[in-house]
């Protein structure tokens, strides 16, 4: 016998809490990021709108889809799992999600919003095969994950390489202690050591100071730490690493039923590298993780870095495949490529004037300029979690 289709048979938004819950509960691979408190926590740093839905089925199943609406260029709102530089999000289902859930919900999306993206995890990407669907697009992204259901003292044994284990011995050596903290105790301590990393950054960032600090600070200003790590209690735990007092490494994880996500990772490379802080840290987030009985650690992209991306696999981290799905009609897909174009032009020029030296006045006497090279990409690692860490 054919299998039948699912059919939505009630679509209503925003969803009450109270139900986003119960759909939670039910999903064998909801995550942090998927629950309603995170949701709070973005529209509170964004100034977005709760545009979320939920799907009623025919067969009784519910859906929850966590949406963010924006208003953007030429009037248009765009509705986003979550804005960049906020993770996935992704679709709950009742029992887990299935290919069918996915295309119900692209289809609806066409006919209701002007342009809509929707992230799925690694363990949720493979549901995104729907076949060929108009107006919907899927960009897939390599992540890397570690399985931590091969416990931590397999990992530390067998998974890990010498070079790690190596770290981690250097660090205890040394004195390395790590701390962890929920509820937004250590961002203050966790942001500072960003703008100390940003300030090493900018010679590197070919942009005069002053724009690349305002670039800095827009993607990463305190206040979204400090509503995400609010919201979340202890499902978004900041570590910090110190040596000799000071703070050298840090980390930011999600922590919710089989699955952990590393959020943010920054570290003074002078500082951290010579007692292997940053390993350090890094494995007390895996640490914490799996013994909160998760399964997964998704230690996210490595932009293209191949020295970021060989870190991860020295942890036992794995590439999976993520996707992004973007449903949108094609006129406003070339009108966002080319707002990206003008942006990333207009940064590019500010480069070209900065780093370009000055022309040699008429008197002979030639002015300086200081050339800046390329900027370095942003350390966003995963987490970790090594002896001895100790609570806030």
């Amino acid at each position: 016998m054919a299998q039948t289709s699912s059919r939505v048979v009630e679509v209503s938004s925003p969803v009450a809490r109270s139900v986003w819950l119960e759909v939670l509960r039910a999903d064998p691979g909801a995550t942090a990021l998927q629950t309603p408190e995170y949701l709070d926590a973005v529209l509170i740093a964004t100034g977005g709108r709760d545009v979320s839905r939920l799907y009623v089925l025919d067969d009784g199943r519910r859906l929850v889809l966590p949406l963010v609406g924006r208003r953007w260029s030429a009037g248009l709102h765009l509705d986003a799992g979550f804005p960049g530089g906020y993770g996935h999000g992704g679709l709950l289902a009742e029992g887990g999600l299935q290919t069918d859930d996915v295309r119900i919900v692209a289809e609806d999306l066409r006919g209701h919003t002007t342009s809509a993206r929707i992230g799925f995890a690694h363990h949720t990407a493979p549901r995104c095969a729907t076949g060929p669907i108009p107006g919907v697009v899927a960009t897939p992204r390599d992540v890397e994950v570690v399985d931590l259901s091969v416990g931590m003292d397999h990992l530390r044994q067998r998974v890990f390489e010498r070079t790690v284990r190596q770290s981690l011995r250097k660090a205890e050596r040394a004195g390395v202690q790590v701390e962890c903290g929920t509820g937004g105790e250590l961002v203050s301590e966790f942001h500072d050591l960003y703008l100390a990393w940003v300030e090493r950054w900018i010679p590197r960032s070919g942009l005069p100071p002053l724009v690349a600090r305002r670039v800095a600070l827009r993607q990463e200003p305190r206040a979204k730490f400090e509503a995400v790590t609010r919201a979340m209690g202890d499902r978004c735990r900041v570590f910090i690493a110190r040596h000799e007092g000071r703070a050298v490494a840090s980390c930011i994880t999600y922590v919710y039923g089989e699955h952990a996500i590393g959020w943010r990772s920054y570290s003074l490379k002078e500082l951290a590298a010579p007692v292997a802080a940053n390993t350090f840290v890094q494995v007390a987030g895996l640490q914490d993780a799996a013994d909160s009985g998760c399964r997964w650690f998704d230690l996210g992209q490595s932009g293209g870095v191949p020295e970021l991306l060989k870190f991860k696999h020295s942890l036992g981290a794995r590439t999976r495949e993520a996707i992004d799905l973007r449903i949108e009609p094609a006129p406003v897909t070339a009108l966002r490529a080319a707002k990206d174009r003008v942006k990333t032009g207009a940064i590019a020029l500010a480069a070209r004037r900065w780093s370009t030296p000055a022309p040699a006045p008429a008197s002979g006497r030639h002015s300086s300029s200081v050339r800046y090279p390329r900027l370095g990409e942003s350390q966003r690692s995963a987490s970790a979690s090594v002896q001895p860490l100790r609570r806030a």
